[in-house]
């Protein structure tokens, strides 16, 4: 039977911030809501690998106006999302049992009406709704 783990956090990108969010109370007092990599035990290999990704994926943003589409082709997407994909496993593998790592990483895709944007980003006008 697996112990059960001390601390509990959640991995996901979010715009200019972390990628690691407490959940439980244990991981709060010691790390806060919002966990730099830093304070985590990673190893310095990683934590350069996971403030890569951060800023990596702050790129995918259309930091001009974020409603309109952003700049990624599928491929950087894929090639994104297998990084981050990589950088959990090492994660959980590093960070051992004390942690669990709850995986709510949600894939980036190229936005279907990126050649119309880039046709006329002016004149943009999206032609369905985003969920």
């Amino acid at each position: 039977m697996k112990p059960e783990a001390q601390y509990i956090i959640r991995y996901w990108f979010e715009w200019a911030a972390e990628c690691f969010w407490s959940v439980n109370d244990a991981a709060r007092e010691r790390f806060g809501y919002a966990i730099i990599p830093e304070a985590l035990p990673l190893s310095a290999q990683t934590i350069e690998l996971v403030n890569e990704l951060i800023s990596w994926h702050d790129h995918a943003l259309n930091w001009e106006y974020p409603p309109d589409p952003g700049p990624w082709r599928q491929e950087e997407c894929d090639r994104f999302n297998q990084a981050a994909r990589n950088l959990l496993a090492t994660i959980r593998q590093e960070l051992g049992e004390q942690f669990e790592v709850i995986d709510d990483f949600v894939e980036e895709v190229e936005d279907p009406e990126l050649d119309a944007y880039l046709q006329d980003p002016q004149g943009f006008v999206r032609q369905k709704q985003i969920d």
